[in-house]
Formats: structure tokens, C-alpha cells, sequence
């Protein structure tokens, strides 16, 4: 087949290729030659698969590298297709040569290439399909055949709904965006790169935790322990210290590596780091091993600073305690307890009920707060815990705290402690500053100023000066502990693939209301554009300023998809505004939201979207205050309340919640030792609060009707329940508020944990589903089930509606896919056929786009691709069980 005959379906961007052990300067000269003096060349290569991996070779049958197992996997079947399908690997020679040249040994032998794939035009959406199984998406290649079409089956195209964008406008938007994506992509290669070339976590060994540790360590916990003991002794291999000894004028010294400072004597490296391990690799209980392991140190430490001589009776008391801050306190505590018993003494400083007693802080072992509970002390200048020279002080989540202008970090960096620990998952989330910032709390020497961090390794990194690299892993192999879960023998997980066909009243509803979004849509694709550059609806009104988009529209055909005739008809004059702004809300949290962040009104720090309550405080007042589940939980356990139905702000609270924060009056009294009661709420409020709930449930339900996709689930559900745990997600908790109608007409017992769920209260639920043999299912918004949970006890998972975002449905299946999980995971997905939810199965490429046009926010930039080793795909004729 000639390429006129040929259409290019695109590119799979950025894949690894492993390069085969040869000369390094050798291979940059042969791609030297093949370019000559053209400085934009583009090599290609031939795809070639072997027994266990794709080796590409260069035009002149030189073999080049291979391609990772996961790409491997996916690829051979196109490879096996014949010549009708062409998989052609391409790179830019002068990025090859300078990714080449950067590696010295052997395990950095590692570059990119883009992936284009060619074939007949009818084929398109077999090889969609084959891909997206794959979890692998393709973009617009950025080097393909001339006078070859470009056409691809995962391109955002919307047939249900007509011409909503022309071409340029498209071409408009993604230039709009693509500098910022092009800045992240480079973080994120730059950060995979240097992760690859970390070599300490290998070189550690095993440290068995402390008898009086109930749980056995693993074998990547006792290394963590190791790597542990070694940063706070100081007693560090000398190829993993930043600080080398040298000569210089005669004289031996030391100097940095990075920043190339100099010292005649040899500066101390110890007093903490950074343990970065992937979600779920047990960082809490490599940390509990470690104050278990150094307990005693502690005491002895303890006792010698309080016999110092010359010691300044403002001077902060000592301790051997370690302090622990964390979003939530509770949960902690549970993880604490199960792994160690009650053998530590154990202080929760959070809560009305807190003991300011230096004594008893100062004689514990374990003190555990909250971020909240520890910025509204220092900001009241009345912190007893800033009264305390702490043995050690870890940070949980500790990203938390990776803006340092925040009060957040402010005021734990002004804690005083011997050893000082982060524990993250994420240590760069946005940018490298991020892991700046933490460097900066550990008073790492010569990075205790973020300036400094600056001007070493961000500004070289903006201004594309590939030092970087090679700083970041002299810093990381230093300060850091990084490890993925490919190091772990997980069960894994088989996923099946609900496809389903609505019933003849389900399809009438979904045809009329898509009718009625498709008048709407055509509308506007006459708009223009005035000459100050708005864009102009035909009426002259703005359509940025529109109320109703693309998002909202496709929206409504997502939400009938879940709730068949369950969901009141659409219409224009009997649109709830509320309803649709809530549905929003959550749909952009569980979907764009994984690093977003909102500004809370009551402790005024940037706070993470995903697992909070930002997507609806339902206050009785129905204000705008959006109140961080932080704050949420400190004013209950403050109050003594446990429903939060009155909104703190509104109520005025007498208290502070910061510096920065509204003065809460009026329906608080303080008492003369701080502790804050509230005036009990009339049971009238709490009858109307529950009036009106039942009054807004039928406003947007009606009592009877069908949905195809809660009677399917119910079948599925019910099939082996009592030999099964099932956690049920949806995005949306009107969708939950219907699945319960269903469990309860079925007589299944449930838990359920959304966003109103305070953190201290999701770990207690998550036990109870452990523990509790009567109760088989827990429902979950699909953002709460991404943040901070541990449900290895569920053995299935159903996913109610697919995600634009599939990174935040793999976070949720990770949650079950843990540490000590025995058993494989079966995930269910179900998909509506000839709907909305059958194009979203392929449309990856711009849904922040789609997103965009309709309902503005910022949104996370995550990746679509996601390692998915140990899963298999099924798919499954809806309507036969």
C-alpha cells in the first residue's frame, strides 16, 4: 500500500527507549553523520518485535535500543498486522545526541521517541480501540510523512452534538496552552530522568524494626529504615554526601558539590530528609519503626540538652518526643495503634479536649497534631508545641507545606527539632520549587534558602541548562528516599468492561434532551469576534460569559446515563442552577482536580480540591464560604458538634482561625483556658435541614422510573456478596444518593464516605468495612476514594461512569491494590453504547480543552498514560450478565 492510500492515526509521545550497551561517543557520531549539517533533522527507525521486547534499529540495520515492557505489549499486535499497518519511531537527532551524551553509565542509557502510526483509513478505529485498551492515547504527531492525512480516532470530537468548534478554533486554544504544557512535560521528563539514575536506595540494607513493632517490615520498609538511621546518625556513605573533601591551595577542605562552596572543616549531614516513596509503600510505618529504633537515643539526647551549661531560661524545653503533623490526626493514630499496641505514649494534640500541658507534651513519646490546629496556635502567638525542642519532627503529606509564603510552612519551619522528616508521595507536584521548599523546612545546609535552590537548580532548569539533572541527583541521592511500587509483587487487577444498551424509555429521554443541548450548540457556532477580541454571540452577548457550555451540556447526557428515568427531563425554564453548578463541581474535582487547589476561607491557605469538601459545603445558609475539611473538623471537634449544618464564618465565631481570617462571634463563648462552646441549635433547624434534604431529593428524582445501569449494577453487586467486599464509585453523590435507593429496596447494607465526610471520620468507616462481615459494600465519590485511604479489604470495584481524566480512576483502584492486599481486584467499568460515554472510552487528547469552552478552571495537568502491568481487559456484553 503507497502512502497516498495510507492515513497517519498519529503519535504516542515521549516513550522510553532503552539503549543496547555500546559506545556512547560512537552512537552520537553515527547520528551526527546521518543528519550532516541539517540542525532539524528527524531520525527515524524500524520497529522490529523480538521474544520479549521492540528493538529499533537505524536505517542502516544497526541495532539502537528497545522499548519498555508495557509499550512492548501494546505495540507487538499492530506489528503482527502486516504491512498495511507502519509503526515508524522518530526523534529529533540533535535531542537524541544531547539525552546521549548525558548519560555515563550504563542504567542512564535511557531517551524518548515519538511513535507514529500509519494504515488504511478504514482501520482507524480498530487501532483506536487496540491503543486505548492499552490506556495509551495518541496525539498529533509532531513529525509525519508529507501528504499523508491526518486522522485520529482518539481526536475530542463530539457528533452528538454539531460543529460546537470550528478547526481554527481548536488550533487557537491548544496554542493558548501549549506552553505550559510544553514546561510541564520537560519537568516531568527531567524528573523521570533523574529518578532513574538514582542509585542509593540499592546500595542500603536491611534494618529489622524493633521488637516492640507488632507489624513485620518488608523488605523496601527495612531499607527505608536503614536509609533512615543513616540520615539522622550522619553516618553516610561518602559517594551519597554533598560535601567531598578536596585540596585547594595546599590546604585540605571540603566543598559542595553542588554550589562549590568550601570549608575547612567537614559540615554535619544528618538530622533528617525526605522519604518520597510512591502512595501506599508504608512510609508511616517505616517512620514508627524508626522512633521505635531510636527511642532510647532520644532520651539520652533529651537529658544531655537539659545539663548543657549556659542554657537561656527562654530557651526551648527539650524533649525526646517526636512530633508528627498531619492532615488529619485520628487516622494516624488507628495506623499507630494497630502496629505497635499502646506500648508508646501517645498524645493528640488537636480537638477542644487538647491537653496544653508542657509536662505531659514534653514526656510523651508521640505527639500528634494537625496543620490546622498548629498554624491557629502560632497565630495567636499561643503555640505550647513552639515552646518545645523536639527529638524529631515528620511532616505527613508533607507537599502540604511546599509554598513557603504560606503560613503553613512558616510555622513548621519555625519548630524547633533535632531531626526533621518529610513524608510525601508527591515531592514535585507543579514545579521544582516544590521540593525546594521541603529542602528549605530541612535546613538542608547550603539549601536552607529556597533563593539558594533558585539559583542553583530552578532558574538553570527554566533556562534549559542540562546541569540540572546531574544536581538534582546528587540532591535526591542525598536528602531523598524515592521508589516506586514496581518494586513490589502486587496482586494486580482484571478489569471488565460493562457494555450497556438504555431501554426504550431511557433512549426517548436521552434523544430529547440531546435534541434540545443540539439547538442550543448550533446557536453558537455563528458567533465572532468583536474588535476589542471578545467572542460574540449572535444576540451580542459574550459567550465566555455563557451559562451554558460544552461541559454543562455533555454534563446532562452523562448524569441520564446514570440515572435513566430515575432523572427529571430536562428543560430550560425548570434548570436548577444549584443542581447543575454541584454536578460541576464534582465532576471537575474528581476528574481535573488532582492538584488543583482553592483558597480556604477559614485557615486561608491553598488547600488540595481532591478529598475535600470544597465541592459543596451545604451550609443552612447557603453561602459562598468554602471551608477546607481541616477547618470543617477543627470547629466540630472545637464545638463539640458533629453536624456542621450552620457555616462558622456566617456564625461569627469569637475565635481567630488565623491572622488572616474573618473573627467568629456571636453564637461562641470562650472560656478562660481557650476551649470554645457552642450554643446548642434548636431541634427545629436540625427537622428543617432534613425537611428540606427530602423536598430537594424529589425536586430532582422522580419517585419511579428506570435506570439501566443501577439495575445492571445491582445484578452484579449481588452476585457471591457474602464471599465478596465492594466499593462502588461514581463522581457524582446524587448518583450515590440513587444507588442507595437501589441497596436499600435490595436489603444490602452499605457505608458510604463522599466529601462530606470529615477525614477523622473516613478511617473509623474504612475499619468498620474491614471488620464488619454484614457489610459487603461501601460507596465513595470518586475524588475521596483517590486521597488518603487504605482499602485493601475490597476485593471488587465498580466504577459507575468512565472519567475524562483516567489518572484519577487508576488513583482510585490503587487504593484496594496495596501493601498486604492477598487477594486480585476485579474492576468493573460500565459504559452506555451509543452515548456520550461510549466517545469518552477514546477521547483523552483534549479534554482539558472541552472542559475549557464550557466551565472555567484550572486544572491539573496529569498525564493520561498510566503503567498498567498485571491487568487484563475484558470486555462484556452489557445486558447478559
Amino acid at each position: 500500500m503507497h502512502d497516498a492510500d495510507k492515513i497517519c492515526y498519529g503519535m504516542l509521545y515521549r516513550q522510553d527507549v532503552k539503549l543496547i550497551s555500546q559506545s556512547m561517543l560512537a552512537l552520537v557520531t553515527k547520528l551526527q553523520e546521518n543528519a550532516g549539517t541539517n540542525t532539524n533533522h528527524v531520525q527515524k527507525f524500524k520497529l522490529t518485535p523480538k521474544a520479549v521486547h521492540v528493538l529499533l534499529s537505524l536505517p542502516d540495520g544497526s541495532e539502537f535500543g528497545y522499548l519498555r515492557p508495557a509499550m512492548t505489549k501494546a505495540l507487538v499486535p499492530l506489528l503482527e498486522k502486516g504491512p498495511a499497518i507502519e509503526v515508524e519511531a522518530v526523534a529529533v537527532t540533535s535531542h537524541l545526541c544531547q539525552q546521549i551524551s548525558h548519560a555515563t553509565k550504563p542504567e542512564e542509557a535511557l531517551v524518548q521517541v515519538n511513535i507514529n502510526i500509519y494504515g488504511p483509513q478504514n482501520c482507524d478505529k480498530e487501532i483506536g480501540d487496540m491503543l486505548s485498551d492499552q490506556k495509551l492515547w495518541l496525539q498529533r504527531p509532531d513529525h509525519m510523512r508529507a501528504k499523508v492525512i491526518y486522522k485520529n480516532p482518539h481526536a475530542l470530537s463530539f457528533p452528538e452534538i454539531e460543529g460546537y468548534l470550528q478547526e481554527e478554533q481548536v488550533a487557537k486554544e491548544v496554542a493558548a496552552a501549549s506552553k505550559p504544557r510544553a514546561e510541564e512535560e520537560r519537568l516531568k521528563i527531567l524528573v523521570k530522568s533523574v529518578e532513574n539514575a538514582l542509585s542509593r536506595a540499592s546500595e542500603l540494607d536491611n534494618e529489622t524494626g524493633d521488637q516492640r513493632l507488632t507489624t513485620e517490615l518488608l523488605k523496601h520498609q527495612q531499607r527505608a529504615l536503614s536509609y533512615m538511621l543513616q540520615r539522622e546518625s550522619g553516618e553516610i556513605p561518602e559517594k551519597y554526601r554533598l560535601w567531598e573533601p578536596c585540596t585547594f591551595r595546599g590546604q585540605d577542605m571540603y566543598i559542595h558539590r553542588i554550589t562549590k562552596t568550601r570549608s575547612i572543616i567537614r559540615p554535619e549531614e544528618k538530622g533528617g530528609g525526605v522519604l518520597a516513596d510512591e502512595m501506599g509503600m508504608g512510609k508511616s510505618l517505616s517512620t514508627l519503626a524508626l522512633i521505635l529504633r531510636t527511642l532510647e537515643a532520644g532520651i539520652e539526647w533529651a537529658e544531655h540538652k537539659r545539663t548543657e551549661e549556659h542554657v537561656s531560661a527562654k530557651a526551648r524545653r527539650p524533649s525526646h518526643s517526636t512530633l508528627v503533623i498531619v492532615p488529619s490526626a485520628s487516622r494516624l493514630i488507628l495506623i499507630y495503634s494497630r502496629h505497635c499496641g499502646d506500648v508508646l505514649k501517645t498524645v493528640k494534640y488537636h480537638g477542644h479536649s487538647r491537653k496544653k500541658d508542657l509536662d505531659v507534651l514534653e514526656k510523651s513519646d508521640i505527639v500528634i497534631t494537625t496543620y490546622n490546629t498548629l498554624a491557629i496556635e502560632y497565630a495567636l502567638k499561643k503555640s505550647v508545641l513552639h515552646k518545645i525542642h523536639w527529638y524529631r519532627v515528620v511532616l505527613d503529606e508533607a507537599h502540604i507545606i511546599r509554598r513557603p509564603a504560606t503560613t503553613f510552612h512558616r510555622t513548621c519551619a519555625d519548630l524547633d527539632a533535632r531531626s526533621r522528616w518529610c513524608l510525601t508521595g508527591t515531592p514535585i507536584q507543579n514545579r521544582l520549587d516544590d521540593i525546594g521548599a521541603l529542602f528549605s523546612f530541612l535546613r538542608a545546609e547550603q539549601f536552607k534558602s529556597l533563593a539558594q535552590f533558585r539559583r542553583f537548580i530552578s532558574t538553570p532548569f527554566d533556562n534549559g541548562d542540562p546541569v540540572v539533572k546531574d544536581r538534582l541527583v546528587l540532591l535526591y541521592d542525598s536528602l531523598c528516599l524515592r521508589r516506586t511500587k514496581d518494586i513490589l509483587d502486587l496482586p494486580g487487577h482484571v478489569e471488565r468492561i460493562r457494555e450497556l444498551d438504555l431501554n426504550e424509555s431511557e433512549r426517548l429521554q436521552y434523544d430529547k434532551t440531546l435534541n434540545i443541548l443540539n439547538r442550543y450548540m448550533r446557536t453558537q457556532v455563528g458567533r465572532y469576534h468583536d474588535e476589542t477580541g471578545h467572542t460574540i454571540t449572535g444576540d451580542g452577548q459574550s459567550w465566555k460569559g455563557s451559562k451554558f457550555g460544552l461541559f454543562q451540556a455533555h454534563l446532562q447526557l452523562r448524569i441520564l446515563c446514570n440515572h435513566g428515568t430515575f432523572q427529571k427531563p430536562f428543560s430550560w425554564k425548570k434548570r436548577d442552577l444549584k443542581d447543575e453548578q454541584s454536578a460541576e463541581r464534582e465532576a471537575v474535582v474528581g476528574e481535573f482536580g488532582l492538584k488543583s487547589e482553592v483558597m480556604c476561607d477559614g485557615c486561608q491557605q491553598p488547600r488540595p480540591i481532591l478529598g475535600s469538601t470544597h465541592a459543596q459545603n451545604n451550609f443552612v445558609e447557603n453561602c459562598a464560604h468554602s471551608l477546607c475539611s481541616d477547618c470543617l473538623e477543627d470547629c466540630s471537634e472545637l464545638t463539640g458538634m458533629q453536624d456542621m449544618r450552620h457555616c462558622p464564618l456566617c456564625q461569627r465565631f469569637q475565635v481567630t482561625l488565623t491572622n488572616a481570617s474573618a473573627q467568629i462571634q456571636d453564637t461562641l463563648t470562650q472560656t478562660e483556658d481557650g476551649d470554645v462552646q457552642m450554643q446548642d441549635v434548636p431541634d427545629n433547624d436540625v427537622a428543617r435541614d432534613e425537611a428540606n434534604k427530602n423536598t430537594h431529593h424529589k425536586h430532582y428524582f422522580n419517585p419511579n422510573g428506570y435506570s439501566t445501569k443501577m439495575a445492571k449494577l445491582m445484578e452484579d453487586v449481588k452476585k457471591n456478596i457474602t464471599d465478596t467486599k465492594s466499593i462502588i464509585f461514581s463522581c457524582w453523590t446524587k448518583t450515590l444518593d440513587l444507588i442507595v435507593r437501589h441497596l436499600e429496596q435490595e436489603k444490602i447494607d452499605y457505608l458510604r464516605i463522599d466529601g462530606d465526610c470529615l477525614l477523622s471520620k473516613r478511617q473509623p468507616i474504612i475499619d468498620r468495612f474491614e471488620n464488619d462481615k454484614g457489610v459487603q459494600v461501601l460507596l465513595m465519590t470518586t475524588g475521596t476514594g483517590a486521597f488518603g485511604l487504605n482499602l485493601t479489604a475490597a476485593n471488587r470495584i465498580f466504577l459507575i461512569e468512565p472519567q475524562w481524566n483516567p489518572s484519577v480512576e487508576n488513583q482510585a483502584i490503587a487504593r484496594a491494590i496495596r501493601l498486604r492486599q492477598l487477594q486480585e481486584v476485579q474492576v468493573t467499568r460500565y459504559v452506555i453504547k451509543n452515548t456520550v460515554e461510549q466517545e469518552m472510552r477514546s477521547q483523552q487528547i483534549l479534554k482539558r480543552l472541552a472542559a475549557d469552552v464550557g466551565f472555567k478552571r484550572e486544572a491539573d495537568n496529569a498525564g493520561a498514560n498510566a503503567d498498567h502491568d498485571m491487568v487484563t481487559t475484558t470486555l462484556v456484553p452489557g445486558n447478559n450478565p
